[in-house]
C-alpha cells in the first residue's frame, strides 16, 4: 500500500500578542487605495485631478502676491520717507524765535500727502534782522516739489547775500523763470529790521501780509508786482510798515483767503479780523484751526507764517511804499495811478511825475518813495537803486 503524499504544511496564524510587519500594513494601505481607485469613476478622477492643480496654481499664485505685497509695502516706505524729505526741503522745522520775532508756522494740504506747491523759510540775518519767504508755485506732484525747492533755495540766497526784498525779487525772477517750465509762482519777502522796528517786504503775484495790533494798515494794491515765471519784470513794488510790540503779522497763502463759507469766500477782511481776535498771541497753527473751523470747503494747500515782535524791541517808525518805473512805465501813467492810490495830493504829484520820467530816461528807472507821515504823505522821487551784491555783502558784513 502506498503512503500518501505529505500535504504542505499551513501557514500558522500569528500568535496573540504578534503584531503585523511594517510592510505587510504599509502593502493593506496600498491595497485599499488601489481598491478604491479602481471603482473610482473616470470623471471624478479628473475632477479630483483639477482640483489638485488648480489648488497648485493658488497655492503659488499666493506666494507671488506675498512677495509682491511685501516688495511694494519696501517700496511704499522709501516713497513716503522721500517725500518727507522733499516737504522737509519745502516746510522747514522753524525756531519758535527768529531774531527779533516770535514766529510760528503751519501747513495743511487741501488733500493727500504734503506734495503741493506751497513753501516757506525763515532765516536770521546780520544785525540782529530776520528774514521771511513764503509762496506757492503753480501744480502739484513731483514737478511741482523740485520747481519749488529750486525757488526756496534761490530767494534764500539772494536775502543772504544781503539784498533788501525788492531787488531780490528783480534779480532772481529771471532766473527761476527758466525752471519753471511755464508754470507760475507768486511769493512773498519779508525782512525784519530790529533796529527800525519796521517790516519791509516785497511780493510778486502774492497777497501782501496782514498786519494787526495798534495798527492795522491796508495794502496799496495799484502797481503790482506780476507772479514769477511769466517773463514779466517784478519785484518792483516795496513796502514799510511799522511793527511795535503788540503787533501781529501774517504771511499766508491764498488758500485761506479762498476758503468756501456758508457766506461765500472767506476773503482778507474777516481773515485780518481772525487774526485780530486771536490776539497778540496768535499762532499759525491756530489760525489755520479757525480758517478750517470756520469753512465748509478748502480748496487749496494751506500755508502760514505768524510773526509778533517780542518785548522790548523798538518801536516802528513811518510807513512807506516804493515803486520802480521804466522809462515807458514812467510814460504811460503808471506812476500816477500810484501816487492816487497811495493818497498824494495832485500838487506833489504833478511836481513828482515829470522828475520821475526824466531820471527814467538817465538812469533807465527811476523810484517813487511816498512816506505816510505825520504832516500827510509825501513823495520822493529817486534814481534807480542799483546796489550790486558786493555791495550788499559789505553792507552785511557792516551789520553782523
Amino acid at each position: 500500500m502506498r503512503t500518501p503524499p505529505e500535504r504542505p504544511a499551513r501557514e500558522s496564524a500569528p500568535r496573540a500578542g504578534e503584531g503585523t510587519s511594517r510592510g505587510d500594513e504599509d502593502s493593506a494601505v496600498t491595497r485599499t487605495v488601489r481598491d478604491i481607485v479602481e471603482v473610482v469613476p473616470g470623471a471624478l478622477k479628473a475632477a479630483l485631478a483639477a482640483l489638485l492643480l488648480l489648488l497648485a496654481v493658488l497655492s503659488g499664485g499666493y506666494v507671488i502676491t506675498a512677495l509682491r505685497a511685501r516688495r511694494l509695502a519696501h517700496q511704499r516706505a522709501d516713497l513716503l520717507q522721500d517725500v518727507g524729505l522733499l516737504q522737509t526741503a519745502l516746510l522747514p522745522t522753524v525756531p519758535a524765535t527768529v531774531g527779533a520775532l516770535r514766529t510760528s508756522v503751519a501747513y495743511q494740504p487741501s488733500e493727500g500727502p504734503g506734495a503741493g506747491g506751497d513753501f516757506y523759510d525763515a532765516l536770521v540775518l546780520p544785525g540782529g534782522r530776520a528774514g521771511f519767504i513764503l509762496g506757492d508755485v503753480c501744480g502739484h506732484g513731483r514737478q511741482a516739489l523740485a520747481r519749488t525747492a529750486f525757488m526756496r533755495y534761490t530767494l534764500r540766497a539772494y536775502l543772504e547775500a544781503g539784498l533788501e526784498p525788492c531787488l531780490a525779487l528783480q534779480l532772481a525772477g529771471p532766473v527761476i523763470d527758466e525752471h519753471l517750465g511755464g508754470n507760475f509762482a507768486t511769493v512773498v519777502l519779508a525782512v525784519h529790521d530790529v533796529r527800525g522796528g519796521r517790516l519791509i517786504y516785497a511780493c510778486a503775484g502774492h497777497p501782501a501780509p496782514i498786519v494787526v495790533g495798534p495798527t492795522r494798515p491796508e495794502p496799496v494794491l495799484s502797481a503790482s508786482s506780476p507772479p514769477i515765471g511769466l517773463g514779466l519784470r517784478t519785484g518792483l513794488r516795496q513796502t514799510t510798515v511799522p511793527l511795535p510790540p503788540g503787533s501781529v503779522a501774517c504771511l499766508y497763502t491764498d488758500g485761506l483767503a479762498e476758503a468756501r463759507t456758508a457766506n461765500g469766500i472767506l476773503g482778507r477782511p474777516r481773515l485780518a479780523d481772525i487774526l485780530e481776535e486771536l490776539g497778540r498771541n496768535a499762532t499759525a497753527a491756530a489760525l489755520i484751526d479757525r480758517v478750517s473751523a470756520e469753512a465748509r470747503l478748502v480748496t487749496d494747500d494751506m500755508a502760514t507764517m505768524v510773526l509778533s515782535p517780542m518785548a522790548g524791541v523798538t518801536a516802528g517808525g513811518f510807513r512807506e511804499e516804493r515803486l520802480e518805473l521804466d522809462e515807458h512805465e514812467a510814460r504811460d501813467g503808471l506812476g500816477d495811478r500810484f501816487l492816487q492810490a497811495c493818497g498824494v495830493e495832485e500838487g506833489d504829484r504833478d511836481r513828482a511825475l515829470p522828475e520821475t520820467r526824466a531820471l527814467a530816461v538817465e538812469h533807465g528807472a527811476a523810484v517813487l518813495h511816498v512816506v505816510f507821515g505825520a504832516r500827510g504823505t509825501m513823495v520822493d522821487v529817486l534814481p534807480r537803486n542799483v546796489e550790486s551784491f558786493a555791495g550788499a555783502s559789505l553792507r552785511n558784513r557792516a551789520l553782523a
